[in-house]
């Protein structure tokens, strides 16, 4: 295994889901299997969603953004937006 550089990386949306029930600051939540370019596939949840605007195949790059804050520390983790 070798390390690889994720900020930016681009791909396709191979599927998704948009769930209007579970608790979010910004609802709805919106979760998408990317296929990378050079190869693999994984599961990010789409930064700046509009459900809208999503569709198989549309274009995302990868973006490191907060996931949650708690007695104000922060947790960051990737997530994917449409390019």
């Amino acid at each position: 295994m070798a390390p690889e550089p994720l900020a930016g990386i681009e791909g396709s949306v191979a599927t998704f889901t948009v769930d209007r029930l579970a608790f979010s600051p910004a609802p709805p939540i919106v979760d998408a299997v990317v296929d990378f370019d050079d190869g693999g596939r994984y599961t990010f949840e789409v930064a700046d969603a509009d459900p809208s605007a999503l569709d198989v195949g549309t274009r995302v790059e990868t973006v490191f953004r907060r996931l949650n804050s708690a007695d104000g520390v922060h947790n960051y983790f990737w997530k994917v937006r449409v390019v």
